[in-house]
């Protein structure tokens, strides 16, 4: 059963919303260019703005419908918003901001409680502090936790990174994975900065002057000429599943390990956290211009990453070729479309993938 289904219609002077889409369980990143329509999306989700005709129905229960003239108003929705710059009462300090959100849902079942939100996003040394005490990224954690007690069946996050600087974002990524793996409620998030919705999720919403463009997995948009053009301009970035499977502390390095492929790969100690164990997983991205495709292993080469894998897919787009390389999970690679040509690529050819393990990153 789908989760969430949306049928809107939306006219604001020459901008008009028209959306049909349904969203399962987990996150979905929606993404688009600057007044494509998402921040709209997000307020007549929540009952913020009115649609001019639709329907919106999570789960089983209709929240919009212009036909059965049902509007159920914002407050009793169930569903938890986390704006951009957090929105917390200054008056209150952040217990009382948590218990606030709890107030108009008393009789619904908690989907998670007080004590397992202060836990989740350690917030509970911030109990006591007002919000002009908090850092950026401690008022944002309080602002996921107030959003999360309020018993939603849905979270929607507006731009929750764009009043955060780089390591701020860092800090608060693993917190969403967290809960999207503790909560069975659809989490979309909105973000101008496709490398940050990549480190959460793969699942993306692409919209472009108030239409659907894409609706799917990364790679699968990534060979759609209109889900690509939107997502290039942004910059494109492989993440990928690993799992810690060794500590090398003489030589600085890392090695890791993913489910579906036979090779393991090497990152620099430095880059990880230091609390990081054997056997954590995390996400690790990795930019496709960072890698080198060649046809046979290079020796004597100060490069430690060297997989094998086959071509399965070659997009062309003006002078740059995209090649989506097999090495057990799929990698985006970037080359010239001279390369291509001296090197006679191929869907279907074996190739190597090369790659510095500075070239990687832990983002979650």
């Amino acid at each position: 059963m789908q989760a969430l289904y949306t049928k809107l219609q939306k006219t604001k002077g020459n901008f008009q919303l028209n959306i049909d889409v349904h969203f399962q369980t987990g996150i979905t990143g929606i993404f688009g260019p600057s007044g494509a329509g998402k921040s709209t999306f997000l307020h007549l989700l929540a009952g913020l703005e009115k649609p001019d005709e639709g329907k919106i129905v999570a789960g089983e229960s209709v929240l919009w419908d212009t036909e059965k003239n049902i509007d159920i108003p914002a407050r009793l929705r169930r569903i938890g918003y986390v704006f951009q710059e957090g929105r917390l009462f200054p008056h209150m300090n952040t217990k009382n901001n948590l218990i606030f959100a709890q107030a108009y849902h008393k009789q619904e079942k908690a989907t998670i409680d007080f004590e397992e939100v202060v836990d989740l996003l350690e917030i509970r040394s911030l109990l006591q502090k007002f919000p002009k005490n908090l850092s950026g990224g401690e008022k944002q954690r309080v602002a996921i936790g107030r959003a999360l007690l309020s018993k939603p069946r849905i979270l929607l996050m507006d731009e929750p990174f764009s009043s955060l600087d780089f390591a701020l974002r860092k800090q608060i990524i693993p917190y969403l994975i967290k809960i999207n793996r503790r909560l069975s409620i659809p989490i979309l998030v909105v973000s101008h900065d496709l490398p940050d919705l990549l480190s959460l999720t793969q699942d993306l919403f692409l919209l472009r002057k108030g239409k659907v463009v894409g609706k799917g997995k990364y790679l699968d948009l990534i060979t759609k000429d209109a889900s690509l053009d939107i997502m290039r301009g942004a910059g494109l970035l492989n993440v990928i599943p690993f799992q810690v499977r060794e500590h090398d502390m003489e030589n600085g390095i890392s090695v890791l390990s993913n489910q579906n492929a036979i090779h393991e790969i090497k990152v620099q100690r430095e880059l990880m956290c230091e609390t990081c164990q054997i056997g954590d997983e995390m996400n690790v991205s990795l930019r496709p211009e960072d890698i080198a495709l060649t046809l046979q292993p290079i020796e004597n080469i100060s490069i430690r990453n060297q997989i094998p894998g086959i071509i399965t897919k070659i997009i062309q787009k003006e002078c740059k070729t995209y090649c989506i390389v097999d090495v057990g999970f799929q990698l985006i690679v970037s080359i010239t479309q001279a390369s291509q040509k001296k090197m006679n690529l191929q869907e279907g050819k074996e190739v190597y993938c090369l790659f510095k393990s500075m070239a990687l990153e832990v983002v979650g």
